[in-house]
């Protein structure tokens, strides 16, 4: 799980339960649920087909997990391979293929060892990339039509509040809750956008432009090997793909100055 999402949405609800003190309660609106709520869901629904916006909330909860993104892994990896194919040959690369847990890596090499031409691997693995990143944003679309539809029928909940409130404004009595429809939905349009479907599109964007390098990394290194390169040359090369902070880890356990 992914300690921050978790510690974030806490956060948001403690400030939202001490910041309405005893009075949280009066937050709490059926009507106004079901205006903003399932409202800005069936915007959503209408938005996007079935096969996307059923999973809304199976993408929110991928964006609660922490899937592992380890570019010193791949890094070392590819150089062993690198040493290998220059050592071996790269047919002698084929009995390491089961062991690779990427799939993206795994059938880059897979084609490389099967001798096909760098352009056309080049060519294959840049499709890959691109239908990972249009298959992710589709995703992520969903929460971002989400985040843009709940302060919409907010709004709309807090239009039928104030018509509701001019109507009856001869019967003081009903003052107080239309006024209170007016304003909640608002409110519930803002949270839903703020907590529950803005930052988890944000955090899911950011993870798949981490995917996409390293994805652009293993493809630097295939293409290396490929063309038979020095696997130092391959190693400085893919070094351009790693953060400062894992750079530093790397050259650190290379025993290497960190400039």
């Amino acid at each position: 799980m992914d300690i921050s999402t978790i510690i974030g949405l806490s956060l948001a609800i403690v400030a939202l339960v001490v910041g309405a003190g005893s009075e949280f309660t009066t937050l709490l609106d059926i009507p106004s649920f079901f205006i903003t709520v399932l409202g800005s869901i069936g915007a959503t629904f209408i938005a996007h087909p079935s096969s996307r916006s059923f999973k809304m909330f199976n993408i929110i909860i991928e964006a609660l997990k922490n899937p592992k993104i380890d570019n010193l892994e791949t890094l070392r990896t590819l150089y062993s391979f690198s040493e290998k194919a220059r050592r071996d040959g790269m047919i002698s690369l084929e009995e390491d293929l089961p062991s690779v847990q990427s799939e993206f890596l795994r059938d880059g090499l897979r084609a490389a060892v099967d001798g096909t031409d760098p352009e056309e691997i080049k060519k294959i693995l840049e499709v890959k990339m691109d239908m990972y990143q249009e298959t992710e944003e589709d995703k992520i679309s969903v929460l971002d039509t989400w985040g843009a539809m709940a302060p919409a029928f907010g709004m709309i909940g807090t239009l039928i509040g104030l018509v509701l409130l001019l109507d009856t404004l001869s019967d003081p009595t009903t003052i107080g809750p239309r006024m209170s429809l007016a304003l909640i939905t608002t409110l519930y349009g803002a949270l839903i956008a703020n907590t529950i479907a803005l930052p988890p599109a944000e955090k899911l964007k950011k993870r798949v432009d981490k995917n996409i390098n390293q994805m652009r990394m293993m493809l630097e290194g295939i293409l290396s090997i490929v063309q038979g390169e020095n696997p130092h040359l391959m190693e400085e090369k893919l070094k351009a793909f790693l953060s400062e902070e894992e750079r530093r880890a790397y050259e650190a356990e290379k025993g290497e100055a960190v400039l």
